[in-house]
């Protein structure tokens, strides 16, 4: 059987340091703080509109760049996995470099504050309006108190791994001239990578697979791997124009059935946070820790360190589903 092939998906990170203008306090977990502020000052930035006009019924919906980088929608036909919902996977993911808790986190005047924020596809040529946004973000504030901060650097990862700075505040403003970094490699037509027979997933942050309707606290490889694709798949046919979707993969999916799980080390970890758009609370817990695999896991390793990127499951843009690949 050829081997399967993942669709290229260019993405850009981002990391940007920000430095608190006061002492006080901000939620434990900063995913979801981060994205929302973000998308309000964003909307600022860019809106023509005004405030009071829903994004889903705007006349320049599809040229906005609001609604092309942080609430999407779907345009023409959409994949089988998308039909009859209204927005698309949002091309990024919110990355907070603090540690995983459930109180709240301290902060005085003075200190750093580090996030990633990734873009994926076409999200990437946006580049310039996010770090902007990053700055008014900020400047506004974090937290229901709005703590005020300052953007104080935004650095860049290229291919190679290393760090660059683009913006320097007061001294070096954005170049919005960075390119796009590929995912990791997909499988060779003329054979697979060499991989391990064993390997650990570890998962740093709350993830949320579903297996009809319900949530799993110990998946087997095969709905984790199926959560990893689709995501992968639904990001290319939504944000990567001319990308090569292949939709026929239960040959691969039921390679995934001979991967085993030797070893369970998680835990459920519950978090909960506030939609300002719905007023009302979510729980939004997952499972976090480890899992051994083991047997031929040389078809999904492109797959998998595609998904230590992408994120999986419900809840990547706030950063849930983080996954790191040990043991390759």
């Amino acid at each position: 059987m050829a081997p399967y092939r993942l669709p290229d998906i260019p993405h850009l990170r981002l990391r940007a340091t920000l430095v608190s203008g006061s002492s006080g306090q901000l939620p434990g977990y900063l995913g979801s703080t981060l994205r929302g502020a973000f998308g309000h000052a964003l909307r600022r930035l860019v809106c023509a509109m005004g405030p009071e006009q829903p994004c889903a019924t705007c006349p320049l919906r599809g040229p906005c760049v609001h609604t092309r980088l942080f609430e999407t929608f779907l345009e023409g036909d959409p994949p089988p996995f998308l039909r009859g919902l209204p927005t698309a996977p949002r091309p990024y993911v919110f990355e907070p470099r603090t540690p995983l808790r459930n109180e709240p986190q301290v902060i005085s005047a003075g200190d750093r504050l580090e996030l990633d924020l990734l873009l994926f596809g076409q999200a990437v040529a946006l580049q310039g309006y996010a770090v902007l946004a990053l700055e008014r973000m900020a400047e506004r504030g974090l937290g229901q108190r709005h703590r005020p901060f300052v953007l104080q650097e935004v650095r860049h990862q290229g291919a190679g791994g290393a760090w660059q700075t683009g913006y320097l505040r007061g001294e070096r403003p954005w170049s919005d001239q960075v390119a796009a970094v590929p995912l990791p490699a997909p499988v060779a037509s003329d054979g697979t990578p060499a991989a391990p027979e064993r390997l650990t997933l570890r998962f740093t942050t709350p993830t949320r697979i579903q297996k009809q309707g319900e949530l799993q606290d110990c998946p087997a490889f095969r709905p984790l791997a199926f959560a990893m694709l689709r995501r992968a798949l639904e990001l290319a046919h939504c944000h990567v124009p001319g990308a090569e979707v292949s939709w026929d993969f239960n040959g691969y999916l039921r390679q995934a059935d001979a991967v085993r799980v030797t070893r369970t080390a998680l835990h459920w970890h519950d978090w909960t946070r506030y939609s300002n758009r719905q007023k009302a609370q979510h729980s939004m817990g997952g499972f976090v820790g480890e899992l051994d695999l083991e047997g031929d896991l040389a078809p999904f390793l492109p797959l998998l360190h595609a998904a230590e990127t992408l994120h999986v499951g419900k809840g990547a843009t706030f950063g849930l589903g983080k996954v790191e690949v040990v043991g390759t």
